[in-house]
């Protein structure tokens, strides 16, 4: 059987691990990278398709680190069809209160991150005779949200860098396009309202109201459902799409 190959990063938790497991589910070969070992053989061992996920632990900041990745899933498999640029961090803050560090920590890792990791993915996906680059954006390309300064900061940009890619990429056989998400329950959102929960702020489960209520469907949305439509973009079944911006949002920028 000729699988085709995806290699997605932050892929041990939330939207990463649905989407590891459902291309592997769809007959997908999956390489993946997260600085996370533990989850990862977790998620590897409860999918039960070992034989189709590769692992690879490291970092997106570091470019020998994606490198190694995307090396290691061609020595693997022989070719590239698609890549996920999921891994990236949220923190809460303004221009007035955002430290140099953590400004130069929220860029470095959710728009070098990604820009490392497209990098290294694409001209492999274009020696492969072409395919599809998925980015994890958020729905902060469409909208504002209070005390997410860095996070808006860097999600525009790869919103722009979406556009930009389907341009350059489009006579090469590449198409292009963004998840933009609204909040999902995963992880990287629970660890920040336990987070502000420990400073005194309000409980976590407050906190996770207040979210659900902003959303017409009375919740925040799930992983597999992202990862529905990130399977969607990065297959044939989205093959007149290239350049955009598809919201997973529960109708808050509708609202």
């Amino acid at each position: 059987m000729n699988r085709k190959v995806i290699f997605i990063t932050g892929g041990s938790t939330g939207i990463g691990a649905a989407s590891v497991r459902l291309f592997a589910e769809r007959g997908w070969n999956v390489s993946f990278m997260d600085i996370d070992s533990e989850e990862a053989a977790r998620l590897i061992a409860s999918t039960g398709h070992d034989g189709q996920i590769l692992f690879t632990q490291g970092n997106t900041r570091s470019r020998s680190d994606i490198d190694a990745a995307v090396d290691a899933t061609i020595a693997r498999w022989g070719r590239l069809d698609s890549v996920f640029a999921n891994a990236g961090i949220h923190r809460r803050n303004t221009l007035l209160d955002i430290t140099d560090e953590e400004l130069d920590l929220m860029i470095d890792t959710n728009i070098r991150g990604t820009v490392n990791t497209l990098r290294a993915a694409v001209p492999r996906i274009i020696a492969s005779g072409g395919g599809t680059v998925v980015i994890n954006v958020s729905d902060q390309w469409y909208v504002g949200k209070p005390h997410s300064f860095g996070y808006g900061l860097t999600k525009g940009a790869l919103g722009q860098i979406t556009r930009s890619l389907a341009l350059d990429l489009g006579p090469q056989g590449v198409r292009v396009n963004a998840v933009c998400a609204g909040t999902v329950r995963t992880p990287l959102v629970d660890n920040l309202f336990k987070k502000y929960e420990a400073e005194g702020r309000g409980s976590a489960r407050e906190f996770w109201e207040e979210e659900n209520a902003l959303y017409m469907r009375g919740r925040v949305g799930e992983p597999d459902e992202i990862a529905r439509l990130v399977y969607f973009l990065a297959s044939d079944e989205s093959s007149f799409c290239t350049g955009g911006h598809f919201l997973a949002d529960g109708g808050l920028v509708a609202g």
